[in-house]
């Protein structure tokens, strides 16, 4: 039996959800607050192959909001 685990990278625990409005929204536990969640409230996050931007934070119970978007760009370097 197989006994090692390993931390997956630039992967995140999200809860999916939907507002009442039909609008689908992750939710982000942050057990460090406000230090986390800073380095990604400027990123895009891929989920299901949809994406989602920041939208705010609840203080109070550390987690973070990210709501689907769909005005995100994709670029490419030359």
């Amino acid at each position: 039996m197989e006994t090692i685990a390993t931390i997956a990278k630039n992967q995140l625990a999200v809860t999916p959800s939907v507002n009442p409005n039909g609008i689908r929204f992750l939710t982000l536990a942050l057990p460090d607050g406000w230090t986390t969640l800073a380095p990604l409230t400027n990123k895009v996050v891929t989920f299901k192959g949809e994406t989602y931007t920041f939208r705010g934070w609840n203080s109070d119970r550390n987690e973070a909001f990210f709501y689907q978007n769909g005005n995100v760009a994709t670029f490419s370097s030359r």
